[in-house]
């Protein structure tokens, strides 16, 4: 009986102190990811590794809800990298919350010029990646892709649909820069982020 009380009380000792280093809400609570969550996440309590934890949690949440997303989807892989690196202590806790940290303040930005120009998250997604491979007229070819997306809106369910859909978004790529290789490497990438979605 002794032993058992004895064993019961140094259990509630290490709940509660465990409890206690983890701070207010604890480990695994979810955080909206909007323009408040870097102050937000700075000014909570608790260790840096429970909010790395978190912030990863909370990132792909906010994919599974945006599936048709591929920014967030993007995104949520790109966390999940950095879990996996801070899982095997190739990062520090602070460098792996800075990363996250700015993928939240990437997203902010991002949000803001989606706006401006009225894109959804996939006419975006593509105009983001034309942009950073310097393909000419962006805008235009973005919102072609986006009308091909429209057109053939059972593509995930279809292979014939599926095929003309990623033939017409080739040619609308095709028709502002001429390299095969660097067309077919792009809609690749597209298609392989939008197949992940329905993964996560």
């Amino acid at each position: 009986m002794m032993v058992d009380r004895e064993f019961q009380a140094k259990t509630n000792y290490l709940v509660r102190e465990q409890v206690g280093s983890y701070g207010v809400g604890g480990l695994g609570e979810i955080v909206a990811i909007n323009g408040n969550t870097i102050e937000l996440i700075k000014n909570k309590q608790g260790g840096d590794g429970t909010k790395v934890i978190n912030l990863i949690k909370s990132i792909e949440k906010l994919a599974e809800e945006n599936s048709d997303d591929p920014y967030l989807i993007a995104m949520a892989e790109r966390a999940r990298a950095v879990q996996e690196s801070f899982e095997q202590r190739q990062t520090s806790t602070a460098e792996a919350l800075a990363e996250l940290l700015s993928e939240v303040e990437g997203n902010e930005t991002r949000k803001k010029e989606q706006a401006e120009k009225s894109f959804d998250g996939l006419t975006y997604f593509v105009y983001r990646s034309l942009l950073d491979a310097k393909v000419q007229n962006a805008e235009t070819v973005s919102r072609k892709i986006r009308d091909a997306f429209t057109g053939f809106p059972n593509w995930k369910r279809s292979e014939n649909a599926f095929r003309e859909l990623r033939k017409k978004v080739t040619f609308a790529l095709f028709a502002e820069t001429e390299e095969l290789d660097r067309v077919t490497a792009m809609v690749d990438e597209l298609f392989t982020l939008l197949e992940k979605a329905d993964r996560i």
